[in-house]
């Protein structure tokens, strides 16, 4: 047999053996609960979020009563 065909056949044997074990493993954990607000987000009238931080346990955001001028700019 031609080295070269026992190495890609070696390469694809332990390929598919370890796309076996790393399926096996997954397939045996349980997924992870999604952790939800109990009452969805509203704004009221006049505010706007102002600011928004990726966390751990989710979004976090900042909500303000603010009122920018529309052509305020920071130079």
């Amino acid at each position: 047999m031609n080295p070269s065909v026992l190495l890609l056949v070696c390469l694809l044997s332990l390929y598919v053996a370890a796309m076996v074990m790393f399926w096996h493993g997954i397939a045996g954990q349980k997924p992870t609960a999604r952790l939800e607000t109990e009452v969805r987000l509203a704004l009221n009238a006049g505010q706007t979020i102002v600011g928004v931080v990726e966390t751990a346990q989710g979004m976090a955001f900042a909500i303000g009563d603010d009122v920018q001028d529309e052509k305020y700019y920071d130079v």
